[in-house]
């Protein structure tokens, strides 16, 4: 099974518990949306990795009426359930990186989702180019600080975490010039590692690197065991906030 299709499995199996767990991802979609700002022309926008909605209903409360939003996600299960929550929202089963939509928009807006990208690079001159002059594209996205912790207790350990590796703020800038990014970390705290291991798993958020070799049942326990209750565990949230230029 390719990767995407494990990723959208994953997702697909969480779509019923996707809010339950969702903290870090209410903090980031807030943080989206307070940088957004006010818009006044209603704007045509197209959302990528929607998921159960909860960039959406937020984008749907925030834009002025006349507003024509369409939400995308590579999951199925994600879209039915994000459709049947905004059943005044354009919903539709869509790959971000290859995104098969006429633009131009006015907005592309992702929350969580670009982390998940095999060619972070090549999809985000391709959303650029699905912009309309003055266009923005604005995304949240994870950041090398995320689960700090979770990978020192493996170090500690002499194991690798699988864990992928999210880039620092500067280097996320530098890969779509003219963009702005900015650093909004949440750390969150756990009654236990195994119940943010869980926490995860309700996400859908559990796949690994490539390559990663699991761990034993029992390295995982005694990575639970050294990190005590309660443990932390911080989100680095990067916010993408690009304009493309008249003309460009």
């Amino acid at each position: 099974m390719s990767r995407k299709k494990t990723i959208a499995g994953a997702f697909s199996a969480a779509a019923a518990t996707y809010e339950s767990a969702a903290r870090a991802q209410v903090w980031a979609a807030d943080c989206l949306v307070e940088r957004l700002g006010t818009v006044a022309v209603p704007p045509r926008v197209l959302e990528l990795g929607c998921g159960t909605g909860l960039l959406t209903r937020r984008l749907a409360a925030a834009l002025p009426a006349g507003s024509a939003i369409l939400a995308t996600d590579l999951s199925p299960a994600m879209v039915a359930a994000a459709g049947a929550a905004l059943p005044a929202i354009s919903c539709a089963v869509m790959d971000a990186e290859a995104p098969d939509v006429a633009g131009p928009f006015d907005l592309i807006a992702s929350s969580l989702a670009a982390q998940w990208f095999t060619d972070l690079p090549g999809t985000l001159a391709r959303l650029a180019g699905l912009l309309a002059p003055g266009g923005r594209l604005l995304l949240t996205t994870l950041g090398a600080a995320t689960f700090a912790q979770w990978k020192d207790a493996h170090r500690a350990l002499g194991l690798e975490s699988g864990v992928p590796d999210y880039p620092e703020a500067e280097a996320l800038a530098a890969l779509l010039p003219g963009a702005e990014v900015d650093a909004r970390p949440l750390t969150l705290h756990y009654r236990d590692a195994r119940t943010f291991l869980l926490s995860l798993q309700a996400l859908g958020a559990q796949t690994p690197k490539p390559g990663h070799t699991p761990l034993s049942p029992g390295e995982v326990r005694r990575i639970i065991k050294d990190m005590g209750s309660p443990c932390a565990i911080t989100w680095d949230i990067l916010l993408l906030d690009y304009r493309r230029e008249d003309g460009a």
